[in-house]
């Protein structure tokens, strides 16, 4: 019998509203889960704002007290959605209520936040066991697409051989105008390294590894921001200012990656040709290879260039991903997510082309169950719809007792990996993971 667990929904801004939206629509795309949850009560920062999302999603009561939400025994499940500066209360409180946690990106605002939150969930009773029993995850949504989930699988089945390099770029535009006016994200809290570069460095986590180092500049486009929007008739003499305290942008090289959970390698696949230098594959190189050369002072090093901006015209929500090995590349665009495209340089070209040539697959919603294909695995995928597979991850997760997703911990690393980043681009210079 599917068990429903119930749910309580911390902030209701757009994140907020997405989430709600995936519980609204999981029976549909994920029947077959073996527990699930139900929206019992929400919070928010102020009454009248709780009332009007108590309205919208049905539930049966609110509160502007977070607090009340997480202790109440009607709540099973604790959504964080709320800015990225105030997860932390809230993540302790349920963590110290033994509630199962699902957490927006990034997970907390800074180390020394980090450094809090793994204290707490490293506590330990008197018989030695966890006090924290929950499951936890964090929305890193990106990995809900069947594109990046079978770019993983070619990557560990050894299609691209050794990677080699890497590109990823997060683009927006909505930080171009200097008459949008502040918000909470241009606060220490916000900023595209938070937001965007969350992502990426996730994204290139689960698919290859982090990197072992990292030289980092950032842009702040203008550095001061109206506390309203321009009337007409008006000038920015007119309007009070505030100074912004985050990036716009961020760009950043990558060397080698971290191994310190161990060097990763994947099979090395009959061939006629030679792909590999010989001083690349090391002693196991007859039936596995490693997957990428990851000490960093090595000249044939993994490299990587990662960009997350919110200062290019004509982008929407636009994510971009190559990954090139030594026998193919792969390629992923946001904008077009249906497809990866996988390039195989093992199939020799010839006369008229022969086999050489990139292939789109088509991914679409072509979901494993638990989840299912609806409406049709050949439905165009959208940003939502992996928002929906990261929450069908989650309840996975709660079903089996274990994490196949992005948990907390996880979440943890790519906050050291970002605070790499500010570090770097504050102090203009290479920095190690």
């Amino acid at each position: 019998m599917k068990k429903t667990l119930g749910v309580g929904l911390i902030g209701f801004g757009m994140i907020g509203k997405v989430h709600a939206y995936g519980y609204a629509t999981l029976p549909y795309y994920a029947p077959d889960l073996d527990a699930t949850g139900k929206i019992v009560a929400v919070a928010t920062s102020n009454p009248e704002s709780a009332r009007r999302a108590q309205e919208t999603i049905g539930c049966a009561w609110s509160t502007d007290d977070f607090r009340k939400l997480i202790a109440s025994p009607e709540i099973d499940v604790v959504h964080v959605c709320s800015p990225n500066d105030r997860h932390l209360p809230a993540l302790l409180a349920a963590i110290r209520a033994n509630k199962h946690i699902y957490c927006e990106k990034p997970v907390v605002a800074n180390a020394q936040e980090a450094k809090v939150l793994r204290e707490e969930l490293a506590k330990r009773g008197d018989d030695g066991k966890p006090l924290y029993r929950g499951t936890t995850a964090t929305a890193f949504h990106m990995r809900g697409f069947t594109a990046i989930r079978r770019a993983k699988e070619l990557i560990e089945a050894g299609k691209l051989g050794q990677i080699i390099q890497y590109r990823l770029g997060y683009y927006h535009s909505s930080m171009l105008s200097p008459t949008a006016p502040f918000r909470w994200k241009h606060e220490v809290g916000g900023g595209s390294i938070l937001d965007l570069a969350s992502h990426l460095l996730d994204l290139i986590d689960y698919l290859v590894g982090l990197p072992a180092e990292l030289m980092a500049q950032s842009t702040t486009l203008c550095p001061t921001r109206l506390t309203r929007p321009l009337q007409q008739g008006e000038t920015f003499d007119d309007v009070p200012t505030r100074p912004v305290m985050a990036e716009d942008s961020v760009t950043f090289l990558t060397r080698g990656l971290d191994v310190v959970a161990g060097a990763k390698t994947v099979p090395n696949l009959p061939t006629s040709r030679v792909f590999e230098h010989p001083a690349n594959v090391g002693d196991e190189a007859s039936e596995r290879l490693p997957l990428a050369v990851a000490d960093p002072s090595n000249p044939a090093a993994i490299t990587g260039v990662i960009e997350a901006t919110k200062l290019t015209h004509g982008a929407e929500d636009d994510l971009k991903l190559e990954i090139n090995g030594t026998r193919g590349s792969l390629r992923f665009s946001l904008m077009n997510s249906h497809y990866l495209e996988f390039f195989d340089a093992t199939a020799e070209s010839g006369v008229n082309g022969g086999n050489s040539g990139w292939l789109n697959v088509a991914c679409g919603g072509r979901y494993a169950k638990p989840e299912s294909e609806f409406p049709s695995p050949k439905s165009a995928t959208g940003w939502v719809r992996a928002h929906v597979a990261s929450l069908a991850t989650f309840y996975r997760s709660i079903a089996d007792g274990r994490s196949y997703g992005a948990d907390i911990e996880q979440a943890l690393r790519i906050q050291d990996a970002l605070d790499v980043v500010k570090r770097s681009a504050a102090a203009r210079r290479w920095e190690t993971l």
